[in-house]
C-alpha cells in the first residue's frame, strides 16, 4: 500500500477496512443471510491505474468503489430475503461451493456489470471507466443481473437478463440516454419493455461526493437575481463560470464616472468568493453605485437579458424584485 497516494491509503483504512465502514456492515449482514463469509480483496493498485483519471480528488476513489460493492450487497440481500427466489438461492449455493468470492475488474462499458465466473467460482463486478452511478441506480441493476447470472442463455459479459421480461424472453439492461436510468430491452420485439426502478431513492454518502468546485460544474445550474433598489443588484449563482462571464461582460461595457476625478467605472462590479470548497469559486455578484459621486442608477434588465439570452437559463419564478432561473444543459469549460 506504500505506493498508493496518501488519500487512497486513508480511504482504504476509513471506508473499506474498518468494521464500522458501511461496506463492511453490508458484508456482515450478507453473511448472516447466506451463512458464509464473502471474500473480496480489491487490487487497489490495478484499479487505481485504470481509473486514476476519473478521480482527480483521490479521497473519493475508495468510497466510490466501496459504495458500488455496498449496492451489490444490498441487491443480493434483497434477493435472498425474498421467498420467491428460493430456486435462484439454491442455484447460488450449488455454484459457490461453500464460499462466496467477489472480484473487482474494470471494463469499457457505460455502467457497472455483474457476472458469474464458473472458473473463478465467484461474482465479477466490472466497474465502468466512468464515474460509478448512484446507489439507487446500481441496486436494481445488480439485482436484475444477479437473477440472470445462472441463465445459460445470457453471455457472461453482457448486462444480464431480467426474470420479469414479458413472455419469459430475456432482455438486456441498458441506460436510458435521456434519464440515465437502467431499462430493459426486449430483443424479441426490439423495444423497451420496462424501466428498472426502485420505489425509493438513497442519499449518497458524503465521502463519495466531489468538492464543490467540481460538483457545481454539473447541471442543474441555478441563478437568482435580487433588485435592492436603484443602487444595488445582487446575483446569486451555483455555476461560478456563469457569474464570471457576466461580470467580465458588464465590466467591459460599463461607463466611466466622469464626475469623480479618479474616473472609476460608474458601477462597482464585484465577484464574491464562496465560503465552501478548495478552488476559486464565486457564488455571488454585486452591482452597486454610490449616490455621493454619481447620478448612475441600476436596472436589472441587462442582467436578466444576459442570463436568458446569452447563458440560456430558463425563468422559473419571478416577482416584483427577484427572479430565479435554471439551466439543465451542461456548460463546457472550453466555451469560456
Amino acid at each position: 500500500m506504500s505506493k498508493l497516494p496518501l488519500k487512497v491509503q486513508v480511504g482504504i483504512r476509513d471506508f473499506w477496512s474498518k468494521n464500522e465502514a458501511p461496506v463492511q456492515k453490508a458484508l456482515a449482514a450478507l453473511k448472516e443471510t447466506i451463512g458464509v463469509e464473502t471474500i473480496i480483496e480489491p487490487e487497489w493498485h490495478l484499479l487505481l491505474s485504470e481509473l486514476d483519471g476519473l478521480y482527480p480528488d483521490k479521497s473519493t476513489f475508495v468510497p466510490s468503489i466501496a459504495g458500488c460493492v455496498h449496492s451489490w450487497c444490498t441487491a443480493l440481500s434483497t434477493i435472498l430475503d425474498d421467498s420467491a427466489n428460493e430456486e435462484w438461492t439454491d442455484a447460488l449455493l450449488d455454484h459457490m461451493k461453500g464460499r462466496l468470492r467477489v472480484f473487482l475488474e474494470v471494463y469499457k462499458g457505460p455502467q457497472p456489470a455483474l457476472s458469474w465466473s464458473g472458473e473463478r467460482t465467484g461474482f465479477i463486478i466490472s466497474l465502468p471507466k466512468e464515474h460509478v452511478p448512484s446507489p439507487w441506480e446500481m441496486e436494481p441493476l445488480f439485482k436484475s443481473q444477479s437473477l440472470a447470472c445462472f441463465d445459460e442463455k445470457v453471455a457472461p459479459a453482457t448486462a444480464m437478463a431480467h426474470r420479469s421480461a414479458p413472455n419469459d424472453d430475456w432482455a438486456d439492461v441498458s441506460l436510458d440516454a435521456k434519464t440515465g436510468k437502467p431499462e430493459l430491452i426486449d430483443h424479441s420485439h426490439n423495444r423497451t419493455v420496462s424501466t428498472v426502478t426502485a420505489d425509493f431513492e438513497r442519499l449518497p454518502t458524503c465521502s463519495i461526493l466531489g468538492r464543490p468546485d467540481e460538483l457545481l460544474l454539473k447541471p442543474p445550474y441555478h441563478i437568482a437575481v435580487y433588485d435592492r433598489g436603484t443602487t444595488l443588484i445582487e446575483v446569486h449563482g451555483s455555476h461560478s463560470p456563469s457569474l464570471q462571464l457576466l461580470a467580465e461582460y458588464l465590466k467591459k461595457w460599463c461607463r466611466v464616472n466622469h464626475q469623480d476625478s479618479r474616473k472609476p467605472p460608474g458601477v462597482e462590479i464585484k465577484l464574491h468568493q464562496s465560503s465552501f470548497g478548495l478552488g476559486l469559486i464565486y457564488d455571488r455578484l454585486t452591482l452597486s453605485v454610490e449616490n455621493r459621486y454619481t447620478t448612475f442608477t441600476l436596472s436589472p434588465m441587462i442582467v436578466l437579458s444576459f442570463i436568458e439570452g446569452v447563458l440560456g437559463y430558463k425563468s422559473v419564478i419571478a416577482d416584483g424584485n427577484s427572479w430565479k432561473f435554471r439551466k439543465d444543459i451542461e456548460f463546457r469549460t472550453s466555451g469560456y
